[in-house]
């Protein structure tokens, strides 16, 4: 059964949706200046935190800086990275138009030059060819 001192204190907690919309996971020096300054505050004047302690939680916060940078750094390196390829995918798309343009121009010329034309290449697919659909045809019975 939860204790009465923590129902009235949970009760009379105010909202403060600038509060709630804030991240709170974002922890820096100035969260670590304000907890030390509240422990030392806090703490038991017989038996007081001794510096190791002190200089424990500074080296895990400055560890979890650098990790929350290193992470900030390989986001915008993936960012950049895939607008890179995007970009070279694009680059890719339009020499291909292109080049198949020029070679469609090229064969035009070499045509005239030659005074032939090339024929339209062969259907590989049976269904849109007349020789594969027997639909279509009649047979004659002998």
């Amino acid at each position: 059964m939860p204790n009465t001192v923590d129902q009235i204190d949970w009760k009379t907690r105010e909202y403060d949706p600038q509060q709630s919309s804030q991240n709170n996971s974002v922890l820096d020096k100035d969260a670590f200046l304000r907890l030390l300054v509240t422990q030392l505050s806090n703490q038991d004047p017989l038996s007081p935190m001794e510096d190791r302690e002190f200089i424990a939680q500074m080296a895990q916060f400055s560890s979890l800086e650098q990790m929350q940078n290193l992470n900030d750094s390989y986001k915008a390196n993936h960012e950049e990275i895939m607008d890179h390829m995007i970009h070279m995918n694009n680059n890719i798309v339009n020499s291909q138009t292109t080049i198949a343009t020029q070679l469609t121009k090229l064969n035009l010329m070499l045509e005239a030059y030659l005074g032939t034309s090339t024929p339209a290449p062969e259907n590989p697919d049976p269904e849109d060819s007349e020789e594969g659909n027997d639909e279509d045809k009649e047979v004659s019975e002998p």
